[in-house]
């Protein structure tokens, strides 16, 4: 167990994180290059959360916990176990009315999360448009109108109208499809990128560390892949499909 992991019992700050991180990173001898190739991310954009110029992308704690050997809730600055009291304690001093209730919702609640659909109409912004196609950029930073759709997949908070081929037969032309806000993915996921600040493309975003470079790859395979500097490219939003 590292020096730095005590229990602790309140989530941290981001500059908080990010210290801890950078702390932890110093103690194992890593680089930030190093670490950028350990966690999988772009260099340019750890960077920019080590300068804290952007905010820690919380779906990837478990990354530099692992890493780092250290526990997600450590890095975050949660008690796990004392959150599982919080929630039973509070559950037995409830009467059995209200405890009945609650089971009642936690059940939908598990129910939404295994399908992964949230099974009620909600409005969305649909945002301009997007190309499949790599060399067709649209611009996409502006909200045109307010969808309202039967199934939209859980954490989807926006909607854009894909044009082109490029992602069939998965993603089809003149398809809308749904995504989440957030500036970082995964490796190989499907995001919505926008290139060197000119609009907005639909592609599988693989990270080249050592390069600092960028691939975006489409899935029909008659379009070549085109790899840019990661300095040119925002990551707007990983795509969710339904």
């Amino acid at each position: 167990m590292s020096k730095y992991e005590k229990e602790v019992k309140k989530m941290r700050s981001n500059d908080e994180i990010i210290d801890i991180i950078n702390n932890l990173k110093e103690e194992k001898g890593l680089s930030l290059s190093e670490l950028a190739r350990r966690v999988n991310m772009a260099k340019s954009a750890l960077s920019r959360y080590f300068n804290k110029t952007r905010q820690f992308p919380l779906n990837r704690v478990e990354d530099f916990a692992d890493v780092l050997g250290v526990s997600s809730e450590f890095i975050l600055g949660f008690d796990a176990d004392s959150n599982k009291n919080d929630i039973t304690d509070i559950y037995n001093e409830l009467k059995p009315l209200r405890q009945k209730k609650v089971y009642t919702y936690a059940e939908q609640q598990l129910e939404e999360q295994n399908n992964n659909i949230v099974e009620f109409p909600k409005k969305l912004p649909i945002v301009g448009k997007t190309a499949a196609n790599p060399s067709i950029l649209e611009y996409g930073d502006v909200n045109v109108e307010q969808g309202s759709f039967e199934h939209i997949p859980e954490g989807a908070d926006c909607a854009i109208l894909i044009q082109g081929d490029s992602m069939g037969p998965l993603i089809k032309d003149g398809e809308i499809v749904f995504y989440r806000r957030q500036e970082d993915i995964e490796n190989g996921e499907i995001a919505i990128v926008e290139i060197n600040g000119d609009g907005v493309t639909c592609k599988k975003v693989y990270f080249n560390i050592e390069e600092e470079t960028i691939l975006l790859k489409s899935i029909n395979e008659k379009y070549q892949d085109r790899e840019i500097s990661d300095e040119d490219i925002r990551i707007v939003g990983k795509v969710l499909l339904k």
